[in-house]
């Protein structure tokens, strides 16, 4: 496992989107019911940036052709997407939140 710091657990709000930049991909950081998760800034689906979507629960819908996914799962809720969306393992290291993305490159 190859594990990446992002943010600091204060920076990453209930419900909201933080998306960080790193050398590979964009990520986004959400907390949702208090548990962090962590899934790639893509829609499948064309390739565009997701977090400018809307943010609903465990739902993200994407701005442009209104694709569905459960961010905790990464399943396709809504077409066009038929791919599910790049979900990273998080953990938490003290007030740190970090992400592995080994297995994604």
């Amino acid at each position: 496992m190859a594990f990446l710091k992002l943010a600091k657990t204060d920076q990453v709000l209930e419900g909201k989107i933080l998306v960080k930049k790193t050398k590979f991909t964009n990520i986004i950081l959400t907390r949702l019911d208090g548990e962090f998760l962590a899934f790639e800034d893509v829609c499948t689906h064309d390739g565009e940036i997701i977090s400018c979507g809307k943010l609903e629960g465990e739902v993200i819908t994407c701005p442009r052709h209104f694709a569905k996914f459960n961010i905790r799962t990464g399943a396709v809720l809504a077409k066009p997407a038929t791919e599910p969306l790049t979900l990273f393992p998080v953990r938490i290291n003290g007030d740190d939140i970090e992400v592995d993305y080994e297995d994604a490159f």
